[in-house]
């Protein structure tokens, strides 16, 4: 098979020069196996409001400046403008995906096409350009999401076309078994660049024990009020891009710091003592392991979460607060006495386990590239 695909074509739901996800890494790893990758940006998925706006280009009524992530050889950014994937609409997106494909010179050989985005505009680009096969790979719990129901729609016509399935927790892997009776569902769990986070480990952190720290998206799925709480004893630090609607809600003892990019966020939480990730128990976000929790891992620093159902199998290296202040405090008190040699040893092993080369090579082996 290898020796008859030559390109790659991956419909992202992340723009390239985003925060760094699965899809960018791998298309570095596609590319460098030599493959031609397509990378296609994300494109409308319903009709922006207001607030897409803001967020896309404000934080705190200053312009964002955007990641200016490496675009190695082998690898074509393409931003696609087609309207949001309603049926209604297919007639008017076919027309838009053909001027991309030209416009851009989208002249694959019979691809492997990869698709991060189950939409009726993904179904048409299928048909248009008959790729040699295609993989989708569910990162979002579609039933809990706030989604066009034409995209529900059409994920059920493109399970049934896929050659291969994946899932990117255990959440979703169930998810696309429902939808997929008889079709084998297979992970594709986020990964870290292990050797680039485990520069953030200092080793005295678990006897330290006084910066607290989150970085990632900050909106409406954090536990503000548990983060709140904590800082009235610990320094708590937030590193990411506030939503729109949300900063008026952390609490003023928070210190609130810009993103940063993958590559300097590692010297950033050298500072941190704890890292954390408290979501708010929500239906969607019992499908969700974040990209963020492997890198919390690779520190090798002490992880507390809350409200993160996929992080069960590994609470033999997390602590799960459960949404309590209590139970954190005593998680941090106790810290130097729970952060055995043998917990610290488990918690590297997951990480290294996890560094995005094994994940790559797992998911290229189940397409025999």
């Amino acid at each position: 098979m290898s020796s008859r695909v030559k390109d790659i074509v991956i419909v992202a739901n992340n723009d390239w020069h985003d925060l760094w996800f699965q899809r960018q890494q791998f298309a570095c790893g596609f590319a460098l196996r030599g493959f031609k990758v397509f990378y296609l940006n994300r494109a409308l998925q319903r009709w922006p409001t207001i607030n897409h706006f803001k967020r896309r280009f404000f934080l705190f009524g200053k312009k964002i400046i955007h990641n200016k992530n490496t675009i190695p050889p082998n690898i074509r950014v393409i931003t696609p403008f087609w309207l949001p994937p309603f049926e209604i609409l297919r007639p008017i997106n076919r027309k838009l995906i053909q001027i991309t494909i030209s416009s851009y010179r989208l002249d694959v050989q019979s691809p492997w096409l990869i698709t991060y985005i189950p939409s009726y505009n993904t179904i048409d680009l299928i048909r248009i350009i008959k790729p040699y096969k295609v993989a989708y790979i569910n990162v979002h719990n579609y039933d809990e999401d706030i989604v066009i129901s034409d995209l529900l729609k059409a994920e059920k016509e493109l399970v049934k076309q896929a050659d291969l399935l994946f899932g990117d927790s255990n959440y979703n892997m169930e998810r696309l078994s429902r939808l997929s009776p008889g079709k084998q569902v297979f992970p594709s769990l986020p990964g870290v660049n292990y050797n680039l986070f485990r520069r953030a480990f200092r080793g005295d952190e678990f006897r330290r024990c006084k910066t607290i720290y989150y970085f990632g998206g900050i909106g409406p799925h954090l536990d503000l009020s548990l983060y709140g709480a904590l800082a009235s004893t610990y320094k708590v630090v937030f590193v990411g891009i506030v939503a729109p609607g949300v900063y008026n809600q952390i609490p003023a003892q928070i210190e609130i710091r810009p993103p940063v990019a993958n590559s300097a966020l590692p010297d950033v939480l050298k500072e941190a003592d704890i890292l954390t990730i408290f979501y708010k128990d929500s239906p969607y976000i019992r499908g969700v392991i974040p990209a963020k929790f492997f890198e919390c891992l690779a520190t090798g620093k002490p992880v507390l979460v809350s409200g993160l159902s996929e992080a069960k199998p590994y609470l033999d290296v997390v602590y799960d607060v459960q949404g309590s202040e209590q139970i954190a405090r005593e998680v941090i008190k106790n810290l130097s006495e729970t952060e055995t040699e043998y917990r610290l040893r488990r918690q590297d092993e997951i990480a290294k386990e996890a560094d995005w080369t094994r994940r790559f090579e797992s998911f290229a082996s189940k397409l025999g590239l």
